[in-house]
């Protein structure tokens, strides 16, 4: 029976590490801005996108998009407003 007692020694012991390594992780994950958050944050455009973009956009749409026009609209918007094209 004395190895049952190191047994669970140890389990405590990797449970302790275990847990002690998630609660810093998690910590450093709030420290630290979101890194999807922070790549659309730099890539949106300091002006608004422009009525010739969309429309420019908006002409790629067909029958076989898997989209409707509406959908492609929005869709339109929200890439030009996060993926802005550079000059």
């Amino acid at each position: 029976m004395p190895n049952v007692g190191r047994l669970v020694a140890s389990l405590g012991a990797v449970l302790w590490l275990c847990l002690g390594n998630a609660f810093a992780q998690e910590q450093e994950r709030q420290r630290s801005p979101n890194e999807a958050e922070q790549i659309l944050k730099d890539a949106q455009k300091q002006q608004p996108e422009t009525a010739k973009e969309i429309s420019e956009c908006e002409k790629q749409w067909d029958a076989h998009t898997q989209m409707t026009k509406e959908e492609w609209a929005a869709s339109c918007r929200t890439t030009l407003r996060y993926f802005p094209e550079k000059p």
